[in-house]
């Protein structure tokens, strides 16, 4: 009885400081994405630039997304995705440059997301 009730104090506190943590000012850590670049990953993020698909219809697929809060819209969009279960946070970036729309995502704690902020981006970019 005393291990399950140790084990449920440390599940709720990890979920305590996940939940808790702090989001960055600066959304992106991955560094400077050099200019002509398509396609972009990086330990813990990913980066793609797409004209398939308009910012609004990117814009509605984020909204539309369960756990994806919106936290500002210019001069970037930028959100929060809280994964369901475990509540890690993934800053998002969007934004429209010359009829090309360019996303963004990484990862807040840890240095890997195990590529899901590639899968997600890609998803939203489907046409």
């Amino acid at each position: 009885m005393k291990v399950i009730v140790i084990l449920l104090a440390l599940f709720v506190g990890l979920q305590l400081v996940i939940r808790l943590w702090p989001l960055p000012d600066v959304p992106w850590r991955g560094g400077d994405v050099e200019a002509g670049t398509g396609e972009w990953t990086v330990l813990g993020g990913y980066y793609r630039q797409s004209d398939v698909v308009s910012f609004d219809q990117l814009k509605a697929r984020l909204t539309a997304t369960p756990g994806l809060s919106i936290l500002r819209e210019t001069p970037t969009l930028v959100a929060v995705y809280r994964s369901w279960f475990w509540g890690f946070s993934d800053m998002i970036e969007v934004w429209s440059d010359a009829g090309v729309v360019h996303i963004r995502g990484h990862s807040v704690l840890g240095m890997s997301d195990l590529g899901s902020n590639k899968k997600r981006i890609k998803s939203w970019l489907m046409p």
